[in-house]
């Protein structure tokens, strides 16, 4: 995983709803692979991608967690950083710290909590509606999502276990943005367990939907504490 911890030249610029949407970009212009900028396909038509962002500013504190399935991606954001600063749109910041953190599954169990996005359509509109982790439906469509992703970018069929349940929920939900497209997620907690591989996947590209659009996140909890 990288970490980048940036300084913005000045204090809350209103360019928070479109950070997303601009730091996919910067990562896309650092691969230059058209594969993962359009994706991998399953057999049912659904496109996946094959890494994942979190991104948090305050005040002009920015940090950004950045993953990917395969890790020689990782090394050439972070090389692109170094050598040309970190580019947002318009913004170029220089002022920046990067480091990598090793997330490694050990077992075939993880319990992980993050911002994880599940919708069904309206079947009067065509608007979504965004499901509340502690429902059925949302972890069914969770767990298909995962399963669909697992044979989409290995190109196989997942064979193992596969079990998600979840075991907390935030009683509210934040808004995310991705250019104008609002995107309601609640913080929830998630008991995992399936293979290694499979984990790995999770921990590396994301769980649910929108996993490039700034959501879908998750960090491991160990004890009762994120690490």
């Amino acid at each position: 995983m990288l970490i980048i911890n940036a300084k913005l030249p000045t204090f809350n610029l209103p360019i928070k709803r479109v950070l997303p949407k601009l730091f996919q970009s910067f990562v896309y212009k650092a691969i230059d692979e058209k594969q993962e900028h359009d994706g991998y396909k399953h057999p049912n038509g659904k496109v996946f991608k094959s890494m994942n962002f979190k991104v948090n500013y305050k005040g002009n504190n920015l940090l950004i967690y950045y993953t990917a399935l395969n890790k020689d991606h990782e090394k050439k954001v972070a090389k692109k950083i170094l050598f040309d600063g970190l580019e947002l749109g318009k913004i170029h910041i220089s002022s920046i710290e990067i480091s990598f953190k090793r997330r490694e599954v050990l077992e075939n169990f993880i319990r992980i909590g993050g911002f994880v996005v599940a919708a069904i359509k309206d079947g009067k509109s065509s608007k979504k509606i965004f499901l509340e982790p502690k429902s059925e439906k949302f972890q069914e469509i969770v767990k298909n999502h995962t399963i669909q992703k697992y044979e989409a970018l290995f190109n196989k069929p997942y064979e193992g276990e596969f079990f998600l349940k979840t075991i907390a929920q935030k009683p509210h939900p934040k808004i995310f943005f991705y250019e104008k497209l609002p995107i309601k997620a609640w913080y929830g907690v998630y008991d995992i367990k399936a293979s290694k591989e499979m984990l790995d996947l999770i921990l590396n590209t994301g769980l649910g939907a929108h996993s490039m659009q700034g959501v879908g996140f998750v960090k491991v909890i160990a004890n009762n504490k994120e690490k």
